[in-house]
């Protein structure tokens, strides 16, 4: 089959690699006039690194080995310690931090020559036929059209694709943003192999080593934006709707200059420039997902908060699914149902963790009063495992 995939990010290219070695003749068409190969980082889970390996990616050389996540209180005491070492010896892959291009370019050296375009925004997608006539032709901004058999929307939670489906719905705001950035190691930290995360009232600060002598880092804090006012990313770019210039540092300084010692390292060590700001969103998972010869993947599909740290992972099953329902050769309209029905509860039960998640903070601050941290090994693995169809082989 043709296969068309509206944006070249992560789930875009991810998507590409699978359908691509299930035999599908596949073009990705991209807005911008490059690969987007930078981002911040990202924790590629157990699941994901295995479908990595299903999928013909290389994980040799990528990122950072994460064997511990440690939760701890804004004054330094342990609330909570999560052994990922002993879930990939269960599991049999690793977990990784990452930066969000690494990913990426493991996954375009493997797809064949010529099936990235870019330059191509797509402004409009026109259905035709019925039956075994039926085809999707995509419109360009410049003039040009592309027909395939299957049109794949991984254009992003502002997706075009998704607009055309559903019409102009914008996903949920959760009332939270991360003010996020990328730097060089600064602080003492335990371990390159260890995340710590640190809860407090007014919000948390996580550290992701990701490799290359760099960590991604992450405050997360309460956020009134207006959707309407952000680009197909998730930066709040509207004046209006980010704070003053030269405030944002200052504010977090504020809210977090009396945390634990790396925190305040942390703190010390950005600047102004290095902090972005991505609004946490949910979209609606509970419904349809396409239509006739047309699916979404990635965050079009469910966008998920970046404290599950699932949006990479999801993605990749999404690819790995969308891989094996197509190989089979049955009718195209019907092999997207599939993927549909084998990924949607399974997205359900992100985003379930997800709205649990964003009333945690006072839950775990309880256990400041207990001598030692609680173990989340288990809960972690049954997270995983739940929002997993690799690890279910849900696609037989």
């Amino acid at each position: 089959m043709k296969v068309v995939i509206i944006g070249a990010g992560v789930s875009g290219t991810l998507t590409a690699v699978g359908l691509a070695r299930a035999g599908h003749d596949v073009q990705v068409f991209e807005r911008a006039p490059e690969l987007r190969d930078g981002g911040n980082g990202v924790m590629v889970w157990h699941n994901g690194t295995g479908i990595m390996k299903d999928l013909g990616l290389r994980l040799d050389g990528l990122g950072r080995r994460i064997d511990a996540a440690d939760v701890w209180s804004y004054d330094g005491r342990p609330l909570m310690r999560t052994d990922m070492a002993r879930i990939a010896d269960e599991l049999g892959t690793p977990g990784l931090g990452v930066m969000r291009g690494r990913v990426m370019e493991r996954a375009v050296e493997v797809l064949p020559p010529g099936t990235l375009r870019f330059d191509k925004r797509c402004i409009r997608i026109e259905e035709v036929g019925t039956g075994r006539d039926a085809h999707v032709v995509a419109h360009f901004s410049d003039g040009t059209t592309c027909t395939a058999d299957l049109l794949i929307g991984a254009d992003g939670y502002r997706s075009v694709v998704r607009r055309h489906l559903f019409g102009d719905v914008l996903p949920r705001a959760m009332g939270l943003a991360s003010w996020h950035g990328t730097t060089k190691v600064p602080i003492r930290l335990e371990s390159e192999h260890v995340v710590p995360t640190y809860y407090g009232r007014v919000g948390l600060c996580t550290i992701h080593p990701v490799g290359e002598g760099l960590i991604h880092w992450a405050f997360e804090v309460p956020w009134q934006g207006a959707l309407q006012h952000l680009p197909a990313g998730r930066e709040a770019a509207d004046a209006s709707e980010r704070p003053r210039a030269g405030s944002r540092l200052a504010a977090l300084r504020k809210d977090f200059g009396t945390w634990a010692a790396p925190v305040r390292e942390l703190l010390d060590a950005i600047g102004e420039d290095d902090i972005g700001v991505a609004p946490h969103l949910l979209h609606r998972v509970d419904g349809p997902w396409g239509r006739g010869r047309i699916t979404l993947v990635g965050d079009a599909a469910h966008v998920v908060p970046p404290r599950v740290g699932m949006g990479v992972n999801q993605a990749l099953e999404d690819a790995w699914v969308l891989s094996r329902v197509t190989a089979t050769g049955d009718d195209p309209a019907a092999a997207l149902r599939r993927y549909e029905r084998a990924r949607r509860p399974r997205a359900k039960r992100i985003h379930s963790t997800a709205k649990m998640m964003q009333r945690v903070n006072p839950l775990l601050l309880l256990l400041r009063r207990t001598r030692r941290g609680l173990d989340g090994t288990k809960m972690l693995r049954a997270n995983i495992l739940r929002g997993s169809s690799f690890l279910n082989d849900d696609v037989r």
